[in-house]
């Protein structure tokens, strides 16, 4: 039986290492955290089978003059890590037109569409249906000039075939009465889903995992043993033998890939979340304010206020005044929202300039493969990609086409 060592163990890594057993393997799991604790626990817990944007849209360049101004901006960037930043933004830029938005569209919305169709039959087997609900997405304007931009960006949508519908203020708050009266309107994708516990939804993977034959190590990956082409160990503390390897180790996947000889312009999008525990208010959908730079989920532990962008780079300390001030945002469109006891949080969305994550084979190693820099979208595509990577490594075709998620691709 082939011996596979999956590096990393958010749910990236575990709905790879789940689709591996399902192929007949053996599977070793590796991370330095417990599975699920790292940023995939603290997301806004949303399947957003709709995504089909870019971040790097053809007008994005206008909100980089803002970015070190105003420390709690939605998009913030430390300006002690300009430096290290530029060549990534510099990349990021040059992907900000037309012509390359409208490729990534494709690109996000071919692994988008399929998430739910790949994700439930998990769900079904690991008895996690319980953790998810599909009641749709609302993505929130507040202003007339704001939603009027939105409807011009469903044009995307309608190149992608998604489902949407289009509110005004009257019917989006007739939908979600908790929202401040006078919003413009939204678009709302009811096909999207979200779960009330991201960590209680990879937890049950594991334990799926852990029932299947599969093992866990917690370590720290340091590098690669190598023959010719081939990878046979895994260094960390002690030497793990393998017959392949997936890294699957978001943020930090681009140290390992480099070992391997594949450099990846990976940044981090630096998200944070306020997790409030008696917000008095349940919302019935999941909300997304693209504007504002955050989204409101309702879980089983209270809600999830979950967002902003900062980069500053994997080493730099937590800013949490960035979630703490997600509250001030949000009372601004949800006024009962009580925010008593939030407690904060902070994690690491990989995320790469043209938004279009590595789902590809090593082009230097017959046995390597690698499945990150989702972004936003980690929780999302996750199944998929597990799907795609065994599919690479057994050499079969794949469910969408593999070409534009290449490591080597021009970046």
């Amino acid at each position: 039986m082939k011996q596979s060592s999956v590096i990393g163990a958010g749910i990236v890594g575990l709905a790879t290492a789940l689709a591996l057993q399902e192929s007949g393997r053996q599977v070793v799991l590796i991370d330095r955290l417990p599975p699920g604790e790292g940023t995939s626990s603290g997301n806004a817990g949303i399947i957003s089978t709709g995504a089909v944007h870019p971040e790097s849209m053809p007008d994005i360049w206008k909100e980089i003059p803002g970015m070190t101004l105003n420390r709690t901006a939605p998009l913030r960037l430390r300006p002690g890590y300009l430096l290290q930043f530029l060549p990534w933004l510099f990349r990021f830029l040059r992907n900000a037109n037309t012509e390359t938005a409208e490729r990534a569209s494709i690109a996000i919305s071919a692994l988008s569409h399929s998430a739910l169709s790949h994700f439930e039959p998990l769900l079904r087997e690991a008895g996690a249906e319980h953790l998810m609900r599909q009641h749709g997405t609302l993505y929130i304007y507040e202003t007339q000039a704001q939603f009027a931009k939105a409807k011009e960006e469903c044009a995307y949508r309608d190149r992608r075939g998604v489902d949407y519908q289009l509110l005004d203020g009257a019917e989006l708050l007739k939908l979600e009465p908790s929202l401040s009266a006078g919003l413009a309107g939204a678009v709302f994708t009811p096909n999207s889903a979200h779960t009330i516990s991201p960590l209680a939804l990879s937890r049950k993977l594991f334990e799926m995992f852990q029932q299947r034959g599969g093992s866990f190590i917690q370590t720290q990956v340091q590098g690669f043993s190598c023959d010719g082409n081939r990878v046979t160990e895994v260094q960390a503390e002690r030497p793990i033998k393998t017959d392949e390897v997936f890294i699957t180790a978001g943020a930090y996947s681009k140290r390992l890939a480099k070992k391997l000889g594949s450099h990846v312009p990976l940044d981090t999008e630096r998200g944070y979340h306020l997790m409030l525990p008696h917000p008095g208010i349940v919302l019935h959908h999941n909300l997304l304010f693209p504007v504002l730079g955050f989204a409101a989920t309702s879980m089983e532990a209270g809600l999830r206020l979950a967002g902003t962008v900062e980069f500053a780079g994997l080493d730099a300390p937590p800013d949490y005044s960035r979630a703490r001030h997600l509250a001030k945002r949000a009372a601004t469109v949800l006024p009962d929202l009580q925010t008593e006891g939030g407690e904060c949080w902070m994690g690491y969305r990989p995320s790469v300039p043209d938004s279009i994550p590595v789902i590809s084979a090593s082009p230097h190693f017959e046995n390597a493969y690698f499945g990150f820099g989702h972004g936003h979208l980690g929780l999302t595509q996750s199944a998929i990609t597990g799907a795609l990577l065994v599919a690479l490594a057994d050499d079969k075709e794949t469910p969408v086409d593999c070409e534009p998620y290449r490591i080597d691709r021009r970046w």
